[in-house]
């Protein structure tokens, strides 16, 4: 196998969990209920006699499948590409396997097929759902190859720029963090490109259409489109083009990124003293006995006596140790400059298009909040995976401190870590009610909203880290509940526009689509360490956040809309919290026996 034995031991140890099949399954079954749920939207309980209504649905349906899948692909193939690195760096085990005999493309290579294996079983999985859509009408054999073409492209070219990022970066929080920015920066200077250069064409496409995945699916979806020519080929040539630039930076800097500078004094210093030494054997070797002495004379030595740089002053930390080290110490990345400065390019070209065009405001604001949300997300989620990976985690269980210092000095070191992250979208909220683009009592309502949703994602982060042992399993159950509940209200709210919010006929599909949320939700939360507050969470979450959805679509008062969204999510909040505080030494194997 070109790969090597790092893809032969990922085909074997990949279908061993039970998890593995229900996520085929799951995700198999959420197609349908999508399905279900759009015709009732669509079409409702009244018989089909024309031809042209089910294809006209089955267009519909096919464009919904392609953007949910390309989206999905988009987020989680440079998600898993970036884990697979960076969690083999935080256990140390990536440097004993630059030690084998693989060489630096079978490493690359390697990596990066094993990492996309499962993003790749679930792209299997849903073609047989999607080639119902043919059933229907509506579409084409050439379109159906094609959509699968361009997001399979996409998926690859994903995951090289998330391998090359896990690469290049030593902690898991700036390798997820750069990955997820630079993805969003990828779409944002495509659309820029295209306003830019209109004229410039490839393969007989405009430049954005060649370039972004989602103007290339619309091209490709929309027969009349005249840009449709020749755009699924376009972007999978350039998909292919910019994933062999990437792996070839990659296996050409594998070696210098590769051992980082970040490892280890002991083992630094081991191998300088030993290249310094190396001339030396080697003239004991090759030299007769009695003129050994009188070339050590001549021969300058290499290694240089090492002085030490004078102390540093004493740092003396506050009362509360978790807190401190969160703010006082760089523990998640030497340069988090880089993480900022692109988060800021990202979010000034999505304040960019939402001033320019006025229909824009509410997608800007709302891409730099998921965007934010997400941040967050990853950096509470690896605060205490890396942790647990280095060891640093065992120390703690042995220390005088509680589970509350413990929780919440983590709570909110990871607010202040990504607090540019948080800032900027509330400016730029107040910034548009200063203006008039939006009314106060909204923006007010808004700006509570995101205060109290950022809170439940830095604990959703915290509850899964606690939650799974493994941090690729920690990391993907944590990011992926936080993406598909916001994907979900996407859904929802593009479902009730198409349907012209006739709610009578779409009442037991919604009811449907938000039971299988709701039960999603449980097995994500609970399914390790259920609790009847979990459980509540689950059940009540989809709904009530199903009615939040319909209030702001139908105008409602925003503050009423306000209660019932902090109603839910302060109780969310709390059902994660409070267990991770009264049960912290259970879930991390620490006990007052052990304790003594």
């Amino acid at each position: 196998m070109f790969a090597g034995p790092i893809l032969a031991r990922e085909f074997l140890t990949i279908p061993r969990p039970l998890r593995f099949y229900l996520i085929r399954a799951a995700y198999a079954g959420m197609l349908f209920v999508t399905m279900w749920t759009a015709w009732q939207s669509l079409i409702g309980w009244q018989n089909v006699n024309a031809v042209g209504t089910m294809a006209r649905f089955g267009n519909v349906l096919y464009k919904i499948f392609a953007l949910g899948e390309l989206t999905l692909m988009l987020f989680f193939a440079p998600i898993a590409a970036a884990v697979a690195i960076a969690f083999e760096k935080d256990r140390r085990t990536f440097t004993l396997l630059m030690m084998t005999d693989l060489s630096d493309l079978e490493i690359v290579v390697g990596k990066l097929v094993a990492s996309l294996v499962m993003v790749a079983t679930l792209l299997a999985t849903s073609a047989p759902v999607f080639f119902v859509c043919l059933l229907l009408g509506g579409i084409s054999f050439r379109q159906l190859g094609e959509v699968l073409t361009v997001t399979a492209s996409a998926g690859l070219a994903g995951g090289s720029l998330g391998l090359l990022i896990a690469l290049w970066r030593d902690r898991t929080f700036p390798t997820l963090a750069l990955t997820i920015l630079v993805v969003a920066l990828s779409l944002g200077l495509i659309e820029l490109l295209g306003i830019l250069l209109p004229g410039v064409t490839f393969l007989g496409s405009p430049l954005a259409v060649t370039l972004n995945p989602f103007r290339n699916l619309y091209a490709i979806l929309e027969p009349v489109d005249p840009a449709r020519t020749g755009a699924g080929l376009a972007f999978m040539t350039v998909s292919i083009l910019v994933s062999l630039a990437l792996n070839t930076i990659s296996v050409v800097m594998l070696r210098r990124w590769n051992p980082s500078r970040n490892e280890p004094r002991e083992q630094r210093e081991g191998v300088e003293e030993t290249e310094s030494s190396e001339g030396i054997e080697q003239i004991d070797e090759e030299t007769p006995a009695q003129i050994t002495e009188e070339l050590k004379l001549r021969i300058p030595r290499r290694r240089h006596r090492r002085i030490a740089p004078p102390p540093r002053p004493y740092r003396v930390p506050w009362d509360t140790p978790i807190i401190w080290r969160e703010l006082k110490t760089r523990a998640y990345g030497s340069k988090p400059l880089i993480i900022k400065g692109a988060f800021v390019a990202a979010f000034a070209l999505a304040v960019g298009f939402g001033l320019v065009n006025p229909a824009m405001l509410a997608p800007s604001f709302a891409f730099v909040a998921v965007l934010s949300l997400l941040l967050v997300n990853a950096q509470a989620v690896t605060a205490l995976t890396s942790e647990r990976d280095t060891g640093a985690l065992d120390l703690l269980l042995v220390t005088e401190l509680s589970p509350r210092e413990f929780i919440l000095g983590k709570l909110y070191g990871a607010i202040y870590n990504t607090k540019e992250m948080v800032a900027l979208p509330l400016l730029y909220l107040l910034m548009l009610a200063w203006m008039g683009r939006i009314d106060w009592e909204v923006a007010v309502s808004v700006f509570l909203g995101f205060v109290l949703m950022v809170h439940f994602a830095a604990m959703l982060g915290l509850h899964s880290a606690i939650t799974y042992t493994s941090s690729r399993t920690a990391i993907a159950t944590s990011l992926g509940t936080l993406f598909f509940l916001m994907v979900g209200i996407i859904v929802c709210a593009f479902l009730i526009i198409l349907s012209d919010r006739d709610f009578g006929r779409q009442l037991l599909s919604f009811l449907i689509f938000i039971g299988a949320g709701s039960v999603g939700l449980f097995l994500a939360l609970g399914s390790k360490n259920p609790s009847p507050a979990i459980g509540w969470v689950a059940a009540l979450t989809p709904f009530w956040t199903f009615y939040c959805v319909i209030g702001v679509l139908n105008g409602d008062d925003p503050f009423g809309i306000l209660a019932v969204g902090f109603s839910l999510y302060s109780f969310a909040l709390a059902a994660m919290m409070i267990p991770a505080i009264s049960d912290f030494d259970i879930a991390l194997g620490r006990t007052n026996a052990i304790q003594g």
